[in-house]
């Protein structure tokens, strides 16, 4: 793990917890509610992006922290040579691949929220499992909905449905 600040304000630390921190401006978290932290699922989407945007303007109101998670997922049934082939990966280490792009959105949305703390994690599994228990230890959740809104019951994502079906905390769905 790597703890750092806005790219002019700084070197960076190793640390083994995993977590990534990027705090704007010097800011620190405060204590809001239970935990003090907003839980943000981030695939890419403009629609995960728009939660971001969402959660960062609530954590400057709460004064609480981010924390922007991405999984990713790596199917069985892909054959070794395939793996950094595909262009979704970029490489053949999908978790740094997912760790250098979960960076570049956090450091577009930061930069319009100075002083929010916004840290992040990549973790591995099944989005809406990871997520779900993410939710044990965080006030609220906040994923975008990106479902392909054929039928009333498909504008969320199967995720976003999971998610709203067993978190352990408030969800929010930002579209």
């Amino acid at each position: 793990m790597t703890e750092t600040t806005r790219p002019d304000a700084g070197p960076t630390e190793s640390d083994p917890s995993r977590v990534q921190e990027r705090t704007a401006a010097g800011g620190s978290a405060g204590s809001a509610g239970q935990t003090g932290l907003i839980v943000v699922g981030v695939d890419g989407s403009k629609e995960s992006r728009i939660a971001l945007r969402w959660a960062c303007a609530e954590a400057r109101v709460r004064g609480c922290a981010v924390r922007a998670v991405s999984v990713w997922h790596l199917y069985p049934l892909a054959a070794p040579e395939r793996v950094g082939a595909s262009p979704w990966w970029f490489t053949a280490d999908p978790e740094e691949a997912t760790r250098v792009f979960l960076g570049e959105v956090v450091d577009e949305v930061a930069a319009d929220h100075p002083g929010v703390t916004i840290e992040q994690q990549v973790v591995s599994g099944h989005a809406a499992e990871q997520l779900i228990a993410l939710s044990a230890s965080a006030d609220v959740l906040v994923l975008g909905a990106t479902g392909a809104g054929g039928f009333v019951g498909m504008r969320l994502g199967s995720v976003a449905r999971a998610v709203l079906e067993h978190a352990l905390c408030t969800v929010v769905v930002a579209r």
